[in-house]
């Protein structure tokens, strides 16, 4: 009842400032405009033109099963990831959040919902510096709009002196240490890796590293977006695609 009170009441949209009526605080017009992600491997969120050389994740299978993201890394994504994150623009992460709940809802398939969403931690100077932890209040949106459980405290990371933010892809395809490490040890069977931006996927193998010595037997990545090739494309679709 309440979604649908919110949904009734005109709120400008975060994007063009028109009135608009739609959960997600984007009108309709703007979200038919965003670089929605266009279908790809279900394994790595690649879209299948870009899927290929280094980014052909067959050759190095990720840690995890599923990977699920609404948008290419692009503008004005990019820009609304990055005012999300960098300066407070709360309104945006929630908006791109029930964006990507929408698409999860959209390719939900038998078994496909985990029991439980997990974010990836922050590094302390991070935390500190913003005051929370962006991959949280996406892990804490979606388990509501999804009705599902998350837990704010099942990941930790490791002090580190470099913000991975910083790492070439190299960098982090490379790193030797798995900076995060689980606050238990039983747990659900299914579960997702709650993130930002999908880059090198080395943040989220290993987390899942760190899930299947566990034993957890089905991990999926969600994040807001996929970063594609340099010079390709945004590989955008419709939301309807």
């Amino acid at each position: 009842m309440l979604r649908r009170l919110l949904g009734a009441v005109k709120r400008p949209c975060i994007l063009c400032d028109q009135n608009q009526t739609e959960a997600c605080g984007v009108c309709a017009p703007c979200q038919k405009d965003l670089p929605w992600l266009a279908r790809g491997c279900p394994r790595c969120a690649m879209p299948w033109p870009s899927h290929k050389g280094l980014y052909n994740c067959f050759n190095q299978p990720p840690r995890f099963n599923l990977c699920q993201t609404a948008f290419a890394y692009d503008f004005p994504i990019k820009q609304l990831i990055l005012e999300f994150k960098d300066q407070g623009n709360l309104a945006a992460g929630h908006a791109l959040t029930l964006c990507l709940a929408q698409c999860i809802v959209r390719d939900a398939g038998p078994g496909i919902m985990p029991d439980l969403l997990i974010p990836v931690p922050s590094t302390w100077r991070k935390r500190r510096q913003r005051g929370y932890n962006p991959a949280a209040l996406i892990a804490k949106d979606l388990a509501r709009a999804l009705n599902r459980p998350w837990s704010p405290k099942f990941l930790k990371t490791h002090p580190t002196r470099q913000d991975r933010k910083h790492q070439s892809r190299q960098q982090r395809l490379n790193a030797a240490t798995n900076p995060f490490y689980l606050t238990r040890t039983k747990a659900p069977c299914q579960i997702a890796i709650i993130d930002d931006v999908v880059t090198s996927m080395a943040t989220a193998n290993h987390v899942a590293d760190r899930l299947q010595q566990a034993g957890f037997s089905h991990i999926s990545l969600w994040a807001l977006a996929r970063s594609l090739p340099p010079g390709t494309n945004n590989g955008a679709s419709t939301i309807d695609d």
